[in-house]
């Protein structure tokens, strides 16, 4: 009973960390500059919101704690109900640390641009270059995460139907974000509908109603899983 408690208060640590993510993201970037803006534009936002991008992007890095935490549940669900070796779970696991990975490294861009205001221009601006590019290579993971677990949800049933198919749906998003990587302007940029909004809706879409589904039916905790 205490495994089965344990196993379902790791899975609502997804839904903890999308809330904590959206609101820290929501305090850091108030009227953030487009990715195309000048770098005087940057330097002045940086200057200008120091504080609250502070505030909001330590919120957001307690949400990535929860993000990584709801990780090790899902894998743990993910690799009961596949069996075996548990290769798609590992995968799963496996893509979800290294998006993990590239969200640090735009946060901690962020975070440094507002460490310092009296850096250069240019140096603002090429963090935020830097955290805006990261959605690009992070697609990777992402997909890797929804695709893994989308096959395991459908062939193992590891979580309902509909819920498989909102984790699908992520995994068929995520590559839109890979325009961040080549352009500055337009529906793919980092700021765009495309390459920002559509991926990141169906990311919290699919951790939610994954942590939800979880939660519901954790998975058996024979060994003590978390």
């Amino acid at each position: 009973m205490d495994n089965d408690r344990y196993a379902r208060y790791g899975a609502a640590t997804g839904i903890i960390a999308v809330v904590l993510i959206r609101v820290g993201y929501g305090i850091a970037t108030p009227n953030i500059p487009k990715v195309s803006a000048s770098a005087d534009d940057w330097l002045s936002w940086v200057t200008g919101h120091q504080n609250q991008i502070q505030f909001g992007t330590t919120i957001t890095a307690v949400g990535l704690f929860f993000y990584i935490w709801f990780l090790g549940s899902l894998r743990s669900a993910l690799s009961a109900a596949e069996g075996g070796s548990g290769r798609l779970a590992s995968i799963a696991y496996g893509g979800g640390l290294v998006s993990a990975g590239f969200f640090v490294i735009g946060l901690t861009a962020i975070q440094a641009a507002a460490f310092r205001t009296d850096a250069p221009a240019d140096v603002v601006r090429g963090l935020g270059d830097i955290a805006n590019v990261c959605g690009a290579p992070a697609a990777g993971g992402f997909t890797a995460l929804f695709a893994a677990t989308a096959i395991v949800g459908y062939r193992h049933k590891a979580v309902p139907a509909p819920v498989a198919g909102f984790s699908a749906l992520a995994a068929i998003t995520q590559p839109l974000a890979l325009g961040a990587g080549v352009t500055d302007s337009g529906a793919f940029a980092a700021d765009g509908v495309l390459g920002l909004w559509v991926p990141v809706i169906t990311f919290a879409i699919a951790i939610l109603t994954l942590s939800g589904a979880l939660y519901r039916r954790p998975a058996p905790t024979g060994g003590g899983a978390q």
